[in-house]
């Protein structure tokens, strides 16, 4: 499945065009402008990406994973970034071994390209994987994931492989299948933790399909056996540090507090009458626990004196916060944000509108692996902050729908004729 081995030479030279081109022009971009994509500073340790570099350095020289925790074992977040930095910093020094993990997405970012095409050709058909495939090498945002010392580009390439191998194992029905299913699961975990419960889509495909009540038991089985076992190493190092069992972070107060929040303002009128201890800015004091609670009360309150103004929010409010903005925080010179903010709203809206005609032609049930994925990754946001960075690794599926409508408008201008849908 995941070969080119089928397609014409032809076909095959176009996909590693522009693999190749996507590699070399994010690599041309990412070394030329280098710290340009920093968020922070290094000094101040200010934003996400430079705390990264810094938990790498004392990784590597004190062989502690920290965060925002001084020199003390953090559980705030996942460790692939901090690790696979760290690597590059037993040979090079901090500045080269930054622009090493650049280029390594750089290598991500054309590796997705590839895994766009396979999963667009599975589901939708040639004419669409390659519709999709230049749609994905021309989005811009994807140079800006490329030099960001973020978890953006990892995780879009963990996700498409994971999207890659439940195509796979439902198309073989083998425990094998199913082994290599549960280690991509694990190992996306790893990055974000939001894909632990992402085997209720392939429940809702094995229901759907009919499978047996002893198969469902078996792979189900065999990906909770297999991903468990990857992870194993993370839950024993948490136990060994904080002395409980904690499966990925204890993060998610901030976020859920954050999102409870009705486009980051204060909490409805009379919320801290009722609750006087979070008066004076003391909303987002305390643990993370503490955090969760207040979100908690927040949400309670909010749904009961203004149930329509909340109900809004964690559906329609939320989503459109996930999509309207583009994962683009450091423009590249001469492609200014207000531009690709126009384009970003052409990749959504075209996106949806093949969703729309998928929904129309009767198509969605065939491409269930590809459209469950997507509406869980976007739904199990929703209870959370919401912004562009969250809603990056959906723009890649949206480029697979969006390729729907090109298509489609290429046949019925006659620049592409329909007969020819098999052959393309």
């Amino acid at each position: 499945m995941f070969s080119l081995r089928s397609e014409t030479p032809r076909m095959r030279r176009f996909v590693w065009i522009v693999v190749a081109a996507v590699f070399l022009i994010h690599m041309t971009v990412v070394l030329s402008l280098g710290d340009h994509f920093l968020l922070g500073s290094y000094e101040k340790r200010n934003n996400d990406d430079v705390k990264y570099v810094h938990a790498a350095q004392v990784l590597l020289e004190h062989h502690t994973l920290v965060y925002n925790s001084g020199m003390n074992p953090t559980n705030y977040i996942m460790p692939v970034v901090p690790v696979v930095l760290s690597g590059f910093m037993t040979l090079l020094d901090r500045d080269a071994a930054v622009m090493g993990f650049r280029i390594l997405q750089c290598l991500m970012q054309a590796a997705s390209v590839y895994l766009i095409y396979i999963i667009a050709r599975e589901m939708l058909g040639r004419r669409v994987a390659v519709a999709a495939v230049l749609l994905d090498a021309l989005y811009v945002p994807n140079l800006f994931a490329s030099g960001a010392i973020l978890t953006e580009s990892t995780f879009k390439l963990l996700f498409l492989l994971l999207i890659c191998s439940i195509i796979y194992a439902l198309k073989r029905k083998t425990s094998k299948a199913y082994v290599f299913l549960g280690l991509m699961l694990g190992l996306a975990c790893y990055v974000k933790p939001q894909c632990a419960l992402l085997p209720i889509c392939l429940l809702i495909i094995w229901l759907v399909q009919r499978y047996s009540w002893k198969d469902i038991f078996k792979f189900t089985a065999i990906i909770g056996v297999c991903s468990m076992l990857l992870l194993s190493p993370w839950w024993v190092r948490n136990y060994v540090n904080f002395h409980e069992f904690i499966p990925f972070t204890k993060s998610t107060g901030n976020p859920m507090l954050l999102g409870a929040l009705i486009k980051r303002a204060n909490p409805p009128k009379g919320f801290f009458e009722q609750y006087p201890q979070y008066k004076d800015q003391k909303l987002f004091s305390g643990s993370d626990s503490g955090e969760k609670l207040a979100a908690k009360r927040v949400i309670a309150y909010g749904f009961k004196h203004h149930p329509l103004d909340y109900a809004y929010w964690f559906t329609v409010g939320k989503s459109i916060q996930l999509f309207e903005s583009p994962f683009y925080s450091r423009p590249v010179p001469g492609l200014p944000r207000p531009a690709i903010n126009v384009v970003h709203w052409l990749y959504v809206l075209t996106g949806f509108a093949g969703l729309i005609m998928l929904g129309v032609s009767r198509r969605l049930r065939t491409i269930l692996p590809l459209l469950l994925p997507f509406l869980y990754y976007w739904f199990i946001h929703l209870p959370f902050i919401t912004f562009g960075r969250y809603g990056y690794p959906l723009l890649s599926l949206l480029a697979i729908f969006a390729a729907v409508v090109v298509v489609a408008l290429l046949e019925r201008s006659g620049i592409l004729k329909k007969e020819e849908r098999a052959a393309a």
